[in-house]
C-alpha cells in the first residue's frame, strides 16, 4: 500500500465514524484545508472506480452554480444522460421519467428536482433502497452564494419531507474560510491529515533511486515544510541549507531561490533579522524580475521590511511586485500589495484620499478573482475600511454595503479579519 492510499483509508475510516454516528443527518459538510478537502474529493472519486469495495453510491459533481433555479436540473442532466447510454448497452428498455413540475409553486428553488428523480430511480430499482446515496457538491463556479445556501437548505428540506433516508448531501468547505454561512442543517467535521508527512512519505516511497539530485532536492523541502508545520525552525533551517546546497550543485536556480526564501521567513520568524535579510537579497538577484517566484518574493520581502525595517523602503517592494504581478495575470498578489500600499499611504497629515484610491482599486482586482479565492483575500478587510471612512450611511457607503453583500452575502462583515501582513502606518 503506497502512502496516498494509506491516507484515503485513513479518511474512510474518519467518514465512516461519522456517518455512522449521525445516521440520520442529512448534510454532511467536510471541513479543511484546500489541500485536505482536495483529498477528501479524491477520495471520493476513488470510491467510483471498480477498485473500490463500496456497498454504497458516490456522485461527485462540479458543476457551476449559476441559480437556484436550474441547478438541479443541470445535475439530473448528467444522471440521466449516463442511464440513457446504459439502457442502449443493455437494451433492457427501462424508463426513467426525471421530469418534476409538481412542487414548483411550493419551493423557491428546484433542489426538489434531483430528489424526485433519484426517488424514481429507487423505485425502478428497489435494490438501491438498501444503499446510502451520497452526493457531493462541488460546484467550480459560485454565482449566488446566497442562493445555493437557499438550495441547499430546500433540498435538505425536501429530503426529510420524503422521509428518504438513503441521500445524503456531502459539500466541502475550508475551515476557516467558509462560503456558506446560512445553513439551517448539517454535521460538519473536521478532517485531520498532516499533509506534510503525507507528502513526504509519498516522495521517499517515489523516490527509489537515492542518486536522483532533484528528487533529493524536493525530498529536503518536503521534510523542511514538516518541520516548519509544526514550529521546529532550526531543524527546518538546517534541511533548507542542504536543500540549497543540492540545488546550486546541479544548476537549478529556481529550486535554489525557493528554499533560500522558506529560510529566510523561518529565520524572520526566530527574528534573525540579518540572517533573514540576506536570504531574500540573495533570492531576488537569482530570481530576476520576470516571474511568478519573483512576484512572491518581492511581496515576501516587502511584508518583512514593513515588520523589521523602514515603511518607505517596503513600499519599492511592494510596487514591484505589483508591477511583475500584474505583467502575469497574478491578481491576488497585486490586490495585497495595492491594499498594503494604501494602509502605507494613509496619514495624519494628508489625510486618507490616496489611501482610498488605493482601495478602491483593491476591490477592483478582487472581484476578477474566481470566488474561493476572493473569500481567502483581505477583499472584506478592505471594503470595511472605506466602509468606516465613506460612514455605513453615506451613498458609497451605501452602494459598498450591497456590493459586498453580492459578492460574499449578507454577513460579509463577520469575514473581515485583520490579515497577516496588516499595516498600521499610523502607530
Amino acid at each position: 500500500m503506497n502512502p496516498i492510499q494509506i491516507e484515503l483509508f485513513k479518511i474512510d475510516k474518519q467518514w465512516q465514524q461519522v456517518v455512522k454516528k449521525h445516521p440520520t443527518e442529512i448534510l454532511f459538510l467536510c471541513l479543511g484545508e484546500r489541500h485536505e478537502v482536495n483529498l477528501f474529493e479524491a477520495y471520493f472519486k476513488y470510491q467510483l472506480t471498480e477498485e473500490s469495495r463500496t456497498d454504497d453510491i458516490y456522485l461527485l459533481h462540479y458543476q457551476g452554480f449559476q441559480n437556484k433555479s436550474d441547478y438541479g436540473r443541470s445535475l439530473v442532466k448528467e444522471w440521466k444522460e449516463i442511464f440513457d447510454l446504459w439502457q442502449k448497452d443493455t437494451g433492457k428498455g427501462v424508463v426513467w421519467n426525471v421530469e418534476s413540475a409538481e412542487y414548483a409553486k411550493a419551493y423557491k428553488t428546484d433542489a426538489y428536482v434531483p430528489i424526485m428523480a433519484l426517488t424514481r430511480l429507487c423505485d425502478l430499482y428497489p435494490e438501491l433502497k438498501l444503499k446510502k446515496i451520497y452526493i457531493q457538491l462541488a460546484p467550480t463556479g459560485i454565482d449566488d452564494v446566497i442562493g445555493l445556501s437557499e438550495w441547499i437548505n430546500e433540498c435538505c428540506k425536501f429530503v426529510k419531507a420524503t422521509n428518504n433516508q438513503n441521500i445524503k448531501l456531502v459539500y466541502t468547505e475550508h475551515h476557516t474560510h467558509r462560503t456558506l454561512k446560512k445553513l439551517k442543517q448539517g454535521i460538519d467535521f473536521r478532517l485531520n491529515i498532516d499533509v506534510g508527512r503525507l507528502m513526504q512519505n509519498a516522495a521517499a516511497h517515489t523516490n527509489r533511486e537515492k542518486s536522483n539530485p532533484e528528487a533529493d532536492y524536493q525530498q529536503q523541502i518536503l521534510t523542511a515544510s514538516n518541520y516548519l508545520s509544526k514550529g521546529k525552525h532550526e531543524q527546518a533551517n538546517a534541511v533548507l541549507e542542504r536543500a540549497i546546497v543540492i540545488a546550486q550543485k546541479q544548476g537549478l536556480h529556481e529550486a535554489v531561490v525557493a528554499a533560500r526564501i522558506m529560510l529566510a521567513q523561518s529565520l524572520a520568524v526566530k527574528n534573525k533579522k540579518n540572517e533573514a535579510r540576506e536570504q531574500y537579497e540573495m533570492a531576488l538577484a537569482r530570481a530576476g524580475e520576470h516571474s511568478q517566484l519573483s512576484a512572491h518574493i518581492h511581496m515576501s520581502y516587502g511584508s518583512f521590511l514593513l515588520a523589521h525595517a523602514g515603511k518607505e523602503e517596503a513600499k519599492k517592494y511592494f510596487e514591484k511586485a505589483i508591477k511583475i504581478a500584474e505583467m502575469l495575470g497574478n491578481d491576488f498578489i497585486a490586490m495585497e500589495c495595492t491594499r498594503l500600499l494604501g494602509q502605507l499611504s494613509e496619514s495624519k497629515i494628508t489625510g486618507s484620499a490616496k489611501a482610498m484610491a488605493y482601495y478602491v482599486k483593491c476591490l477592483e482586482i478582487a472581484r476578477k478573482m474566481p470566488v474561493e479565492k476572493r473569500r481567502q483575500s483581505s477583499m472584506a478587510y478592505t471594503a470595511s475600511i472605506m466602509l468606516k471612512k465613506y460612514g455605513a450611511d453615506s451613498p458609497e457607503g451605501k452602494k459598498l454595503d450591497m456590493d459586498m453583500q453580492r459578492d460574499y452575502g449578507e454577513d460579509w462583515k463577520s469575514m473581515a479579519e485583520v490579515p497577516k501582513n496588516h499595516a498600521n502606518p499610523l502607530s
